[in-house]
């Protein structure tokens, strides 16, 4: 399992972000989406399975933390 924080300035970033990762990079396991002040949004994913680094090189401008 991995856990992965992402922030995205606009919905509109988190909503294309997160169907890449379910549909086009099939990552499962559970997904927290939260909006925040400043019209900003939290995506918080507890993966199944791990990622690659290559994967999470395409994610990095959004990525705030994780393991």
């Amino acid at each position: 399992m991995q856990y992965l924080v992402f922030e995205f300035p606009t919905e509109k970033e988190m909503r294309d972000t997160v169907k890449k990762l379910w549909d086009g990079y099939n990552v499962s396991g559970e997904m927290m989406i939260r909006p925040l002040s400043g019209g900003k949004w939290r995506v918080e994913v507890h993966t199944e399975k791990e990622l690659r680094e290559s994967t999470l090189e395409k994610f990095a401008d959004y990525r705030i933390e994780g393991d």
